[in-house]
This record gives structure tokens, C-alpha cells and sequence, in this order.
């Protein structure tokens, strides 16, 4: 089932932890992000006629990378940004999507980023490198991923959901968003799929 848990949702959640305790509460947030009706995926980004620049994003704490990555050194390159955070099932089914197309794509000129955004406050342990590097292993992901702590790049991007999707052409314009859990070969996996190829083909 796809589902996506949007922030005033955790906000909601945080605050009744409270009053019941963090596990309580993390137990619940899981429960809640199940029954969270199917998100919108496959609807076009843009109907503008120019396509949006991309914002450049400033976080510091890298990981799968020797440095931070910005936004101008991949120019020439498709980047894939992800919106994520391993506690989030929905975000983990979808990363051998993920790690699919990085091993087709990256020699062809694609660049996935994760952006990890944590759901909870850092007692929840999300906000720890050390875990995210943990997940990374678990996973199988050889990707650059940026820790989010502070929400900024995810506010830069106006995301509300995990897992979320931006797709940056070699020029660095927004071409496509969405959210939403998907897997290995099906319907929204083609979907993304032929867009990275077609912009990668430009």
C-alpha cells in the first residue's frame, strides 16, 4: 500500500508522545503513516511554460561522499533528490527502486541525493549519523546522502511528505516531483524510470 505521513501529521504525533511516552508514540506514528491514504504520483510537476530553477541546498553532515555535495558541481548532470528517513517504511520499500537506477544510471550522467529529514525529534535517534550510516549498509545505498537535521532543505523544497521525489535536469531546473512509496519494475517505477532517460537523453 502506498502511503506518505506529511509533517502537520508528526507534529500532531510528537505532541501526543507527551503525554503517553516516545515509544508509545513512535508505535503510533508507524500505525498512522499505514492507514494514510495513497499519494499522488504520476501527475506532471510543472505546467508552466519555463521550467523552476532548483534552490541550492547548504547541508554540511555528508555521508557516501568525501564532501558536501551543491547543487553547481552537478551541473551537466540529472540528480534525483530523495526525501527520506529509515524509520519511515514506506521510504525503505522504495529504495531498491533506488539503488536500481543508481546502478543503471550514474555512469550515464544521473546523481541521486538523499535528503535524510528526520520525522521526530532526536530522541527517536534519526538525527544520529551514526544510524544513518547503519541504514545506509542495511540497504544496500552507495548514493551521496546529505543529513537533513534542521528540516532546512526540506523546507527549501516546500516537501510535506517521505518518501518525496525531485528530478533536476542538467541544466538545474525542476522538471518532475512526486511522493510516494513505489517498487521494482512497477508502474511508477517505469514512470520514473523513462524520465530520468528522458532527461539524461537531452
Amino acid at each position: 500500500m502506498e502511503c506518505a505521513v506529511p509533517r502537520s501529521g508528526v507534529l500532531f504525533l510528537v505532541s501526543f508522545a507527551a503525554a503517553l511516552g516516545a515509544g508509545a508514540a513512535l508505535e503510533m506514528a508507524t500505525q498512522a503513516r499505514a492507514q494514510s491514504p495513497a499519494p499522488l504520483l504520476n501527475a506532471p510537476l510543472l505546467n508552466a511554460p519555463a521550467p523552476m530553477p532548483a534552490p541550492g541546498w547548504h547541508n554540511t553532515s555528508w555521508l557516501n561522499t568525501d564532501h558536501p555535495l551543491t547543487l553547481d558541481e552537478l551541473r551537466g548532470r540529472v540528480v534525483l533528490l530523495n526525501f527520506w528517513v529509515f524509520t519511515c517504511y514506506n521510504c525503505t520499500n522504495t529504495v531498491p527502486s533506488l539503488v536500481d537506477f543508481d546502478h543503471k544510471y550514474r555512469g550515464r550522467g544521473l546523481t541521486i541525493v538523499g535528503i535524510h529529514t528526520p520525522e521526530f525529534p532526536p530522541y527517536a535517534g534519526e538525527h544520529d549519523k551514526g544510524n544513518v550510516e547503519q541504514a545506509l549498509r542495511k540497504y544496500g545505498i552507495q548514493y551521496p546522502n546529505a543529513q537533513d537535521n534542521d528540516s532546512r532543505t526540506w523546507n527549501l523544497y516546500h516537501i510535506r511528505y517521505w518518501p518525496s521525489f525531485v528530478l533536476i535536469d542538467k541544466r538545474g531546473n525542476i522538471r518532475y516531483e512526486g511522493y510516494g512509496e513505489f517498487h521494482l519494475n512497477d508502474g511508477s517505477y517505469r514512470t520514473w524510470d523513462g524520465r530520468i532517460r528522458e532527461l539524461l537523453a537531452e
